[in-house]
């Protein structure tokens, strides 16, 4: 879903919608669907004010209903978005939401604003049911937990992301600086740049491919972690040439079963797109013991 439906819902909600919300997305955590009598309860609402939210946010197609064995509710990505738009604004993260920077499958990227007028970066992962079967092949924090909703893997994946930019931004590495993160939605800083696949005037593209295996160097020998979906579309390059790595939801760390494997893949791609665009070539296994510091240059 769109978060452009979610941005013309949002003024309509009050605050007792909210903690209608709020109540059912807490029940999630145990359960398929939020019993009736959960909602009431969490919520700290009389049952009439309950019946009465829940019909406006149903009439708003924010919720999802199960009427057996008895009334109980789920909130949909429509909510979810509300919900952490909701507290990101309490919490003075973002003053305003302005044009999309990326619509895709797995997220919605927006440009937002702060208080002060600095432009920020708002990205509402929207992880699917067959991708995140891939995320889960991956990584380890998911767990086995048997009831996991869609939306609680993407807060999971959208803190996992945080927590990547959060170690490399510490040590310098060219990737957004992280503001925040509620629930399904990461915050980061706004880096004024074109991704590489459509990028048609680079004046030094030996220079930046250089500039990619280097902070791809820097990720792994000083963070131990590995993007795992590295290609043309996760570069930004400015106007002056500067560049900033993107998309680390996937990421994992050099001691996966798997890593080498993540490794190769993502510096082939990173060569390929050079080679394919520029004529540029350099050899894979060169740069493989250069970007895990067996060779000081490339």
């Amino acid at each position: 879903m769109s978060l452009r439906l979610s941005l013309k819902v949002y003024p309509q909600l009050e605050d007792e919608d909210f903690r209608i919300l709020a109540a059912i997305e807490l029940g999630m955590s145990s359960h398929a669907y939020t019993p009736m009598d959960y909602i009431v309860k969490l919520s700290g609402l009389h049952e009439k004010e309950v019946s009465y939210r829940l019909r406006k946010l149903n009439k708003l197609k924010m919720l999802l209903s199960n009427p057996f064995p008895k009334p109980s509710f789920a909130i949909n990505s429509m909510a979810y978005d509300c919900l952490a738009l909701r507290s990101l604004v309490k919490s003075g993260v973002i003053e305003a939401i302005g044009r999309p920077l990326a619509e895709g499958k797995e997220s919605d990227v927006y440009l937002g604003l702060t208080s002060d007028g600095a432009e920020i970066v708002l990205k509402f992962l929207r992880i699917g049911r067959t991708s995140f079967r891939q995320i889960r092949r991956l990584r380890g924090y998911i767990g086995q937990r048997n009831h996991i909703s869609w939306l609680y893997q993407c807060r999971l994946a959208a803190h996992k992301e945080y927590e990547a930019l959060s170690s490399l931004y510490k040590l310098g590495v060219k990737v957004p600086k992280p503001i925040a993160c509620n629930r399904h939605t990461l915050v980061s800083s706004f880096f004024d740049g074109v991704e590489l696949a459509f990028c048609k005037d680079i004046k030094h593209p030996s220079r930046i491919l250089k500039d990619v295996l280097y902070e791809v160097r820097r990720v792994y020998v000083e963070a131990s972690i590995i993007h795992c979906d590295l290609n043309e579309y996760n570069v930004l390059v400015s106007s002056e040439g500067d560049i900033c790595l993107i998309d680390w939801p996937q990421y994992v760390t050099s001691n996966h079963p798997g890593a080498v494997n993540y490794l190769k893949r993502d510096i082939r791609n990173i060569l390929h797109f050079f080679e394919r665009r520029y004529d540029l070539k350099i050899d894979i296994d060169k740069a493989i013991n250069y970007v895990i510091g067996l060779s000081p240059t490339l």
